[in-house]
């Protein structure tokens, strides 16, 4: 390709803000390295945690994506962006940021060990922000790698609210679960309350279960095993882990041109 592949990588965790699974070391070291190399692009995005230190951290906010707005069923909620680089490193990292679903101490619990119940509309909003932060940006990814059961709606709301948008019309889906367990489930109150497009009923599928049904391929942590030839697992070597990646985004593509 004479342009470079932009991957959009949309994550619950980024190694050292956050490493609960292995999702936050692969977006710590993918990334990094598929810009290395010259025939990639590549942009991370996670939420801003209430566990995260802006000052200890160094995030500022984006001033152009100040008030985003995303629409959740018949309420809007407000974001901004903050974005800081991973330490030692030139890769950013942009955080969603907002008080209502993710200034918690904690990722999908409390401190007491308690799930927060209303992590399947924190999933949804996140998927949301996200694309709604990469219209502001006017940046078309390619591939769009979502991390992490927070990040199990992306691919479904690509394939469904943003079909026809131009931003994402052509993007292909890769979805990495992880060991999480958030009890996020999809329910008939969140699509009626959230006014989400799904093709047939999909109750009951967790975000795991979602993000693997709507995505054009599933790419499995070192940690996880998988039965499926026509997925892959990546290795826990760095140098194979991002050319396993590399290859992934290139296979999928050229699919779509054939």
């Amino acid at each position: 390709m004479d342009q470079p592949i932009k991957a959009l990588f949309v994550t619950g965790e980024v190694h050292p803000f956050t490493n609960e699974s292995d999702v936050g070391t692969l977006t710590r070291c993918i990334p990094e390295g598929l810009q290395a190399l010259g025939n990639f692009e590549t942009r991370i995005m996670m939420p801003r945690y209430g566990t995260i230190s802006e000052r200890k951290n160094g995030l500022h906010e984006v001033i152009r994506l100040r008030r985003t707005k995303v629409h959740m069923g018949r309420s809007t909620e407000t974001l901004t962006v903050k974005v800081t680089a991973i330490p030692g490193t030139r890769r950013q990292v942009y955080f969603v940021d907002n008080k209502n679903f993710f200034k918690r101490k904690g990722l999908h619990q409390d401190k007491l060990g308690n799930v927060f119940e209303d992590n399947a509309t924190r999933a949804l909003f996140f998927a949301r922000s996200v694309l709604e932060i990469v219209r502001k940006m006017q940046w078309q990814p390619d591939v769009v790698h979502a991390l992490g059961w927070i990040s199990g709606f992306v691919p479904l709301v690509v394939t469904t609210e943003y079909k026809n948008d131009p931003l994402f019309e052509s993007a292909r889906t890769v979805y990495t679960p992880d060991d999480i367990e958030a009890n996020a489930t999809v329910s008939q109150k969140l699509v009626k309350n959230m006014k989400l497009s799904l093709n047939g009923d999909l109750s009951g599928m967790s975000m795991t279960d979602l993000g693997k049904h709507f995505s054009d391929s599933v790419a499995y942590p070192p940690s996880l095993g998988q039965n499926c030839e026509s997925s892959v697992q990546f290795s826990t070597e760095a140098e194979q882990m991002i050319a396993q990646a590399g290859d992934l985004y290139e296979n999928l593509l050229r699919v779509e041109a054939v």
